[in-house]
Parts: structure tokens; C-alpha cells; sequence
């Protein structure tokens, strides 16, 4: 049975599987490219990438 999902539950999925991808992929992208990383750059992204991971629990916590 399906059921009907909640805008919140909706963006808070987008931001947990965003965040995800982010912390994952940046570091295998800089690790594959042919010039040495600028790490200050990489480090940021996966703040991003883990503050999106948390934006999304949030979210999603907030409507229970």
C-alpha cells in the first residue's frame, strides 16, 4: 500500500541523499584527477555535504 509522503519527509530525503552523494564523490573525484587536490576546497565540500546530511534529519525529525 502506498502511502502519501509529506512535503517535509520529501525534502528531508532530497537533503540526506544529497549530502550523501556529496561526502562520497568529492573525495574519489579529487582523488582521480590528474592535477594534486587544493584539500582547503575538498574539506569545505564535505562540511557542505555533512551540514546537508543533517539539514535533511532535521527536517524530517521536525514533522513527527
Amino acid at each position: 500500500m502506498s502511502t502519501k509522503k509529506f512535503t517535509n519527509e520529501m525534502i528531508g530525503e532530497a537533503l540526506r541523499e544529497a549530502g550523501t552523494l556529496v561526502i562520497v564523490f568529492t573525495p574519489l573525484y579529487e582523488l582521480f584527477e590528474p592535477k594534486p587536490p587544493k584539500w582547503g576546497i575538498v574539506v569545505s565540500v564535505i562540511v557542505i555535504g555533512i551540514g546537508l546530511l543533517i539539514a535533511g534529519i532535521k527536517v524530517e525529525r521536525r514533522r513527527a
